[in-house]
Protein backbone atom coordinates (compact mmCIF):
# COMPACT_ATOMS: atom_id res chain seq x y z
CA UNK A 1 0.00 0.00 0.00
CA UNK A 2 2.94 2.94 1.10
CA UNK A 3 4.30 1.81 -2.76
CA UNK A 4 0.98 2.96 -4.38
CA UNK A 5 1.15 5.77 -2.40
CA UNK A 6 4.40 6.45 -3.54
CA UNK A 7 3.30 6.16 -6.76
CA UNK A 8 0.87 8.40 -6.95
CA UNK A 9 2.72 10.95 -4.98
CA UNK A 10 5.25 11.29 -7.48
CA UNK A 11 2.43 11.38 -10.17
CA UNK A 12 0.62 14.30 -8.92
CA UNK A 13 4.21 15.86 -8.66
CA UNK A 14 4.33 15.18 -12.41
CA UNK A 15 1.38 16.45 -13.20
CA UNK A 16 1.50 19.51 -11.64
CA UNK A 17 4.86 19.83 -12.92
CA UNK A 18 3.02 19.68 -16.72
CA UNK A 19 0.51 22.76 -15.96
CA UNK A 20 -1.75 20.25 -14.83
CA UNK A 21 -4.54 21.90 -11.99
CA UNK A 22 -8.49 20.46 -10.94
CA UNK A 23 -10.66 23.31 -11.16
CA UNK A 24 -11.99 24.01 -8.04
CA UNK A 25 -15.96 24.15 -9.20
CA UNK A 26 -15.63 20.43 -10.36
CA UNK A 27 -13.53 17.58 -9.34
CA UNK A 28 -13.93 15.91 -12.55
CA UNK A 29 -12.92 18.43 -14.56
CA UNK A 30 -8.88 19.58 -15.53
CA UNK A 31 -7.13 22.35 -16.40
CA UNK A 32 -3.25 22.06 -18.14
CA UNK A 33 -0.88 23.29 -20.10
CA UNK A 34 0.78 21.43 -23.10
CA UNK A 35 3.10 22.29 -25.84
CA UNK A 36 3.40 21.66 -29.51
CA UNK A 37 5.48 22.20 -32.37
CA UNK A 38 5.58 21.55 -35.57
CA UNK A 39 8.44 22.10 -38.42
CA UNK A 40 7.94 24.70 -41.39
CA UNK A 41 9.82 24.45 -44.85
CA UNK A 42 9.47 26.88 -47.72
CA UNK A 43 6.13 26.26 -49.40
CA UNK A 44 4.47 25.15 -46.06
CA UNK A 45 1.16 26.72 -45.45
CA UNK A 46 1.73 28.66 -42.01
CA UNK A 47 -2.03 28.54 -41.19
CA UNK A 48 -1.60 24.56 -41.45
CA UNK A 49 1.54 24.66 -39.41
CA UNK A 50 -0.07 26.11 -36.69
CA UNK A 51 -2.66 24.20 -36.55
CA UNK A 52 -0.60 21.07 -36.51
CA UNK A 53 1.44 22.57 -33.35
CA UNK A 54 -1.75 23.17 -31.95
CA UNK A 55 -2.58 19.95 -32.27
CA UNK A 56 0.17 18.14 -30.93
CA UNK A 57 -0.19 20.51 -27.86
CA UNK A 58 -3.66 19.17 -27.30
CA UNK A 59 -2.65 15.52 -27.90
CA UNK A 60 -0.34 16.13 -25.58
CA UNK A 61 -2.52 17.38 -22.90
CA UNK A 62 -5.76 14.73 -23.88
CA UNK A 63 -2.51 11.99 -23.10
CA UNK A 64 -2.35 13.49 -19.72
CA UNK A 65 -5.42 13.92 -18.77
CA UNK A 66 -6.00 10.30 -19.93
CA UNK A 67 -3.22 8.83 -17.44
CA UNK A 68 -4.69 11.13 -14.67
CA UNK A 69 -8.93 9.53 -15.21
CA UNK A 70 -7.55 6.05 -15.73
CA UNK A 71 -5.76 6.17 -12.12
CA UNK A 72 -9.06 7.39 -10.44
CA UNK A 73 -11.31 5.17 -12.77
CA UNK A 74 -13.19 8.02 -14.43
CA UNK A 75 -12.45 6.61 -18.37
CA UNK A 76 -11.85 3.52 -20.17
CA UNK A 77 -8.64 2.38 -21.22
CA UNK A 78 -9.92 2.05 -24.29
CA UNK A 79 -6.84 -0.95 -25.16
CA UNK A 80 -6.53 -0.35 -28.28
CA UNK A 81 -8.85 2.07 -29.75
CA UNK A 82 -7.18 4.63 -27.60
CA UNK A 83 -5.17 6.12 -30.46
CA UNK A 84 -8.57 6.63 -32.14
CA UNK A 85 -9.98 8.33 -29.32
CA UNK A 86 -7.47 10.25 -28.43
CA UNK A 87 -7.15 11.71 -32.24
CA UNK A 88 -10.53 12.79 -31.95
CA UNK A 89 -10.70 14.18 -28.51
CA UNK A 90 -7.68 16.87 -29.46
CA UNK A 91 -9.28 18.13 -32.51
CA UNK A 92 -12.84 18.37 -30.33
CA UNK A 93 -11.24 19.91 -27.62
CA UNK A 94 -11.03 24.18 -27.15
CA UNK A 95 -8.06 25.76 -26.50
CA UNK A 96 -6.24 28.96 -25.39
CA UNK A 97 -3.20 29.75 -26.94
CA UNK A 98 -0.88 31.98 -24.49
CA UNK A 99 1.99 31.69 -26.20
CA UNK A 100 3.21 31.20 -29.54
CA UNK A 101 6.69 31.82 -31.53
CA UNK A 102 8.64 30.64 -34.80
CA UNK A 103 12.18 30.01 -34.74
CA UNK A 104 14.45 29.89 -37.77
CA UNK A 105 17.34 27.43 -38.26
CA UNK A 106 18.78 27.57 -42.22
CA UNK A 107 15.59 26.54 -44.18
CA UNK A 108 13.60 24.88 -41.62
CA UNK A 109 11.39 27.44 -38.92
CA UNK A 110 9.92 25.83 -36.21
CA UNK A 111 6.44 26.72 -34.85
CA UNK A 112 5.54 26.48 -30.96
CA UNK A 113 2.99 26.38 -28.94
CA UNK A 114 1.60 26.91 -25.78
CA UNK A 115 -2.07 25.79 -24.49
CA UNK A 116 -4.27 26.04 -22.22
CA UNK A 117 -7.44 23.58 -22.05
CA UNK A 118 -9.84 21.91 -19.93
CA UNK A 119 -10.69 18.32 -20.17
CA UNK A 120 -13.70 16.37 -18.12
CA UNK A 121 -14.24 12.53 -17.95
CA UNK A 122 -17.25 13.36 -20.07
CA UNK A 123 -15.13 14.73 -23.67
CA UNK A 124 -13.41 11.13 -23.48
CA UNK A 125 -17.20 9.40 -23.87
CA UNK A 126 -18.18 12.28 -26.59
CA UNK A 127 -14.87 11.35 -28.15
CA UNK A 128 -15.63 7.08 -27.70
CA UNK A 129 -19.31 7.66 -29.46
CA UNK A 130 -17.80 9.99 -32.53
CA UNK A 131 -15.53 7.21 -32.89
CA UNK A 132 -18.19 4.41 -32.81
CA UNK A 133 -20.08 6.43 -35.38
CA UNK A 134 -17.21 6.94 -37.48
CA UNK A 135 -16.60 3.26 -37.85
CA UNK A 136 -20.42 1.98 -38.42
CA UNK A 137 -20.17 4.79 -41.61
CA UNK A 138 -17.15 3.07 -42.78
CA UNK A 139 -18.34 -0.18 -42.72
CA UNK A 140 -20.17 0.06 -45.57
CA UNK A 141 -17.34 1.50 -47.81
CA UNK A 142 -16.27 -1.21 -50.65
CA UNK A 143 -12.63 -2.07 -50.67
CA UNK A 144 -12.35 -0.65 -54.07
CA UNK A 145 -13.14 2.69 -52.45
CA UNK A 146 -10.57 2.05 -49.79
CA UNK A 147 -7.99 1.42 -52.03
CA UNK A 148 -8.82 5.12 -53.74
CA UNK A 149 -8.87 7.55 -50.44
CA UNK A 150 -10.14 10.93 -51.16
CA UNK A 151 -9.14 13.10 -48.42
CA UNK A 152 -11.15 16.07 -46.53
CA UNK A 153 -9.98 19.28 -47.12
CA UNK A 154 -11.31 19.79 -44.17
CA UNK A 155 -8.06 20.70 -41.64
CA UNK A 156 -9.06 17.80 -38.93
CA UNK A 157 -5.76 16.39 -38.01
CA UNK A 158 -7.15 14.28 -35.23
CA UNK A 159 -10.29 12.94 -37.15
CA UNK A 160 -7.73 11.91 -40.19
CA UNK A 161 -5.55 9.70 -37.79
CA UNK A 162 -8.21 8.28 -35.99
CA UNK A 163 -9.51 6.72 -39.46
CA UNK A 164 -5.89 5.48 -40.26
CA UNK A 165 -5.57 4.10 -36.47
CA UNK A 166 -9.07 2.02 -37.03
CA UNK A 167 -7.85 0.57 -40.17
CA UNK A 168 -4.57 -0.26 -38.37
CA UNK A 169 -6.72 -2.33 -35.90
CA UNK A 170 -8.37 -4.13 -38.43
CA UNK A 171 -5.11 -5.34 -39.92
CA UNK A 172 -6.05 -3.44 -43.08
CA UNK A 173 -2.07 -2.65 -43.66
CA UNK A 174 -1.90 -2.02 -47.25
CA UNK A 175 -4.80 0.06 -46.81
CA UNK A 176 -3.62 2.18 -44.05
CA UNK A 177 -0.55 2.83 -46.03
CA UNK A 178 -2.41 3.90 -49.17
CA UNK A 179 -4.60 6.22 -46.92
CA UNK A 180 -1.72 7.62 -44.91
CA UNK A 181 0.44 8.13 -48.18
CA UNK A 182 -2.39 10.26 -49.51
CA UNK A 183 -2.72 12.08 -46.08
CA UNK A 184 0.80 12.89 -46.03
CA UNK A 185 0.19 15.32 -48.84
CA UNK A 186 -2.26 17.10 -46.77
CA UNK A 187 0.09 17.06 -43.79
CA UNK A 188 3.82 16.60 -44.79
CA UNK A 189 5.21 17.79 -41.52
CA UNK A 190 2.38 15.41 -39.21
CA UNK A 191 4.98 13.21 -37.62
CA UNK A 192 2.50 11.18 -36.40
CA UNK A 193 1.52 10.21 -39.70
CA UNK A 194 5.02 8.26 -40.02
CA UNK A 195 4.36 6.86 -36.91
CA UNK A 196 1.50 5.25 -37.47
CA UNK A 197 3.10 3.72 -41.37
CA UNK A 198 5.68 2.42 -39.52
CA UNK A 199 2.93 0.42 -37.67
CA UNK A 200 1.77 -1.22 -40.92
CA UNK A 201 5.31 -2.13 -42.42
CA UNK A 202 6.16 -3.67 -39.21
CA UNK A 203 2.91 -6.00 -39.59
CA UNK A 204 3.43 -6.80 -43.70
CA UNK A 205 7.22 -7.28 -42.00
CA UNK A 206 8.80 -4.39 -44.40
CA UNK A 207 11.68 -4.01 -41.73
CA UNK A 208 13.34 -1.31 -43.78
CA UNK A 209 10.43 0.93 -44.59
CA UNK A 210 9.82 0.62 -40.77
CA UNK A 211 12.73 1.94 -39.72
CA UNK A 212 12.77 4.96 -42.46
CA UNK A 213 9.40 5.75 -41.50
CA UNK A 214 10.46 5.72 -37.57
CA UNK A 215 13.40 7.92 -38.88
CA UNK A 216 11.35 10.42 -40.91
CA UNK A 217 9.01 10.69 -37.93
CA UNK A 218 11.60 11.22 -35.59
CA UNK A 219 13.01 13.96 -37.72
CA UNK A 220 9.55 16.09 -37.67
CA UNK A 221 9.91 15.51 -33.87
CA UNK A 222 7.87 12.48 -32.82
CA UNK A 223 9.42 11.40 -29.57
CA UNK A 224 7.77 7.97 -29.54
CA UNK A 225 9.53 7.30 -32.79
CA UNK A 226 12.58 8.56 -31.48
CA UNK A 227 12.22 6.22 -28.80
CA UNK A 228 11.62 3.18 -30.75
CA UNK A 229 14.84 3.62 -33.02
CA UNK A 230 16.88 3.89 -29.17
CA UNK A 231 15.45 0.89 -28.66
CA UNK A 232 16.00 -1.07 -32.16
CA UNK A 233 19.40 0.50 -31.70
CA UNK A 234 20.21 -1.06 -28.46
CA UNK A 235 18.49 -4.57 -29.66
CA UNK A 236 21.28 -4.38 -32.35
CA UNK A 237 24.42 -3.55 -29.75
CA UNK A 238 23.23 -6.60 -27.99
CA UNK A 239 23.44 -8.56 -31.71
CA UNK A 240 19.72 -9.13 -31.39
CA UNK A 241 18.26 -8.34 -35.01
CA UNK A 242 15.21 -6.51 -35.69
Amino acid sequence: MRIHKIIWVVLLIFLYGSGFSLDNRNNNTIELESEGVCLYKKGDSKRITKRLATFNAKKTAVELAGKYFRRKKLVEPYEHKKDEIYSILADEINRNIIKQTWTSTGEISKCFVRIRVKITPVDFIRAEILNLQYEKEEAKITLRKKMEPVISKKIEPGHDLAHAYRLLRKAQWRVAVIYLDRLEIKYPNLGEIQLAKSIAYYAMHEIEATRASLEHACRLGTEEACDDLNKIKRLQEYNFYF
